[in-house]
């Protein structure tokens, strides 16, 4: 085989190891029946001097609930979508493979940071991607959004601005107790804690206007994914996100080569991939028949940097949604799962 993927899931967590390379099926998990701690005993990071010791208590005791709720939940619990839940999943993340042109992707210590999120791409895509592409580990706690707060770590009350995703970090100051939130905020400190930002100034605002376009085309993906029924079609398309194709493919020419699994990627080049994976699941061919050829063959070639091609098939990078292929359903997955798989 090209690779392997191991997956195991205790009671209470869900171990996913990532090799560098990976196979195109779905893996398959094992339940054990060994016992760990009921909680992670880090997640709330260390304390500080100056740091509320109740608020820290009280974010252990939320993690505490939330754990104690996933154990007792059903591994064979079929998850059709968004909705009514017993339970989150705690997703442990593990990389064999941490290459050296990023930085600080080795953990030094079991003070994992950790990612919070609903169990959909969504949001959650593009720093899952980063974290893939660099090797980092991770732990996850995802939530299908009908759980009561008592048993999802009281994310609303925690959240700066009440929604999610949220990230902490306590090696970097950022205890659960007090998480960031905001997509494009986590994507941009995630880009500059491992090195996705480029070596000077110039490199990392180039990055970030590739991010802010790849975005602003995402806006536009009903035109995108579009079957276009004759040449007048396509040229008025031109006038629209299409344009910005030739644009773009002239930012990624500056940029590193995602052929070659030894540079370091800017986290434009992930956004600029997740547009087009979406495109891509929609609609087969429309990225190559509407846009240009060129970016198909970088969604070609980023699908296939190790890091990236073993999280695509793990269990932690969750299915689309109907809502997410532009079909009727919303937040019902395309292909529902079983809450162990």
């Amino acid at each position: 085989p090209r690779s392997c993927l191991l997956s195991l899931r205790h009671k209470s967590a869900l171990l996913i190891i990532l090799s560098s390379t990976t196979p195109k099926t779905r893996t398959s998990v094992a339940y054990l029946s060994t016992k760990q701690h009921t909680f992670p005993p880090t997640m709330t990071g260390k304390r500080k001097a100056g740091e509320d010791e109740l608020t820290n208590n009280a974010a252990e005791m939320q993690i505490k609930a939330a754990m104690e709720a996933i154990e007792k939940a059903s591994p064979d619990e079929l998850m059709t979508g968004l909705g009514p839940s017993s339970a989150g999943i705690y997703i442990k993340v593990r990389p064999e493979h941490h290459p050296s042109q990023y930085q600080n992707n080795k953990a030094d210590s079991e003070n994992y940071l950790l990612f919070m999120y609903f169990a959909l791409k969504g949001l959650g895509e593009v720093p899952r991607l980063i974290l893939a592409e660099v090797g980092a580990p991770y732990d996850h706690f995802a939530i299908f959004g009908g759980e009561d707060q008592a048993i999802s770590m009281e994310w609303r009350a925690r959240s700066p601005n009440g929604l999610l995703p949220l990230l902490s970090s306590s090696d970097d100051g950022i205890p659960y107790s007090s998480p960031i939130c905001q997509s494009g905020s986590i994507i941009r400190f995630l880009a500059k804690k491992y090195g996705l930002v480029g070596t000077s100034i110039a490199e990392e605002t180039a990055a970030d206007i590739l991010y802010e376009t790849a975005k602003d085309m995402g806006g536009h993906m009903d035109k995108i994914c579009a079957a276009m029924s004759n040449e007048e079609e396509k040229d008025m398309a031109a006038k629209l996100p299409f344009a910005s194709a030739l644009r773009v493919e002239k930012m990624l020419e500056k940029m590193a080569d995602p052929n070659d699994a030894s540079a370091a990627l800017n986290y434009g080049q992930i956004q600029l991939f997740k547009l087009l994976s979406t495109c891509e699941a929609r609609r087969a061919g429309c990225i190559r028949d509407n846009l240009s050829v060129k970016l198909d063959e970088f969604r070609i070639a980023m699908e296939k940097r190790p890091g990236i091609a073993a999280y695509l098939t793990s269990s932690v990078c969750f299915p689309y949604t109907k809502g997410e292929l532009g079909q009727e359903g919303g937040y019902v997955y395309v292909e529902p799962f079983k809450r162990g798989a």
